[in-house]
């Protein structure tokens, strides 16, 4: 990761899943469901219809992510912890074990979706929440502790990333047992599209300057613009989260009673979803 396509891959991974949460979010709102994870019984479909798109991504994504970690550029092998010819055994390669270590996270949270969605009788959303929500633990983890060593405008850098996970983290452990405010939805969304999006930016500060101007960590001119570029991607993806919402919104308007008669609607189980929803009003 701590290359140029160190920076870009995980953030179109991240901005992928941004886009996704949106829309996702967005189409449930409208069809006015108030529970973030609809239950669903398990059908007798083909094992492979039922995986869920974002169980796929994750563990694409990570499955790429980590053979990149280990053996990018072609010829290169960063499996050891430590050099056998080393008498002090000395680690070496702190960085990729890292990345590779929240890579992992997120393909664990895969799996789970998948074993909760694909191969129980009923779906456990708890099992699917407390997986990402493991996964974006991880990454704060990670995050905090990924400074050693490095420049003051990478470790900055890294620092305004951390922000932002780990206040979507927050997010997540509250919904571990509050899942269902739909504000808290698409706050998610939204910090997440920040994630994807200071990532790309993150690999043109530190390694493609399209100025060619090198940032100067001693400079604190530009240490400050750090910050300021990162309150414009804060309002910037603000706005792309409601205008996916105002785009599903015209979509939902205009061909949602079909895609519901074609079961393209995200709400599963109709009957189930209509009790939960139900059971969630008096509850307020």
């Amino acid at each position: 990761m701590g290359t140029f396509i160190g920076h870009i891959s995980p953030g179109l991974a991240f901005l992928s899943f941004a886009l996704l949460y949106a829309v996702r979010y967005s189409w449930m709102v409208l069809n006015g469901c108030k529970v973030q994870y609809a239950p669903r019984t398990k059908t007798y479909q083909k094992f492979w219809k039922t995986l869920p798109i974002e169980a796929i991504m994750k563990l694409i994504y990570s499955f790429l992510a980590v053979l990149a970690e280990f053996f990018f550029p072609p010829g290169v092998q960063k499996l050891r912890f430590f050099r056998s010819d080393d008498p002090e055994y000395h680690f070496q390669n702190p960085s990729e074990w890292q990345h590779v270590n929240m890579y992992g996270s997120f393909f664990v949270s895969g799996i789970l979706d998948i074993v909760s969605q694909s191969c129980l009788q009923k779906r456990y959303p708890l099992l699917e929440h407390v997986g990402l929500t493991y996964a974006f633990f991880i990454t704060t983890l990670l995050l905090k502790f990924h400074g050693h060593g490095k420049e003051a405008v990478e470790v900055q850098v890294h620092h305004l990333l951390l922000l932002t996970v780990g206040i979507n983290c927050a997010i997540m452990v509250f919904e571990i047992w509050q899942p269902n405010h739909r504000k808290l939805w698409f706050t998610k969304a939204w910090l997440v599209t920040v994630q994807g999006t200071w990532l790309l930016h993150a690999a043109f500060i530190l390694y493609r300057p399209p100025t060619g101007h090198i940032w100067n960590s001693s400079d604190p001119v530009d240490l400050m613009f750090l910050t300021t570029f990162y309150s414009w991607h804060l309002t910037a993806d603000a706005g792309l989260v409601a205008l996916i919402f105002w785009l599903t919104s015209i979509v939902h308007r205009r061909w949602g009673s079909r895609l519901e008669k074609e079961d393209y609607q995200l709400a599963g189980d109709k009957d189930e979803l209509a009790k939960l929803t139900a059971e969630d009003d008096e509850e307020l």
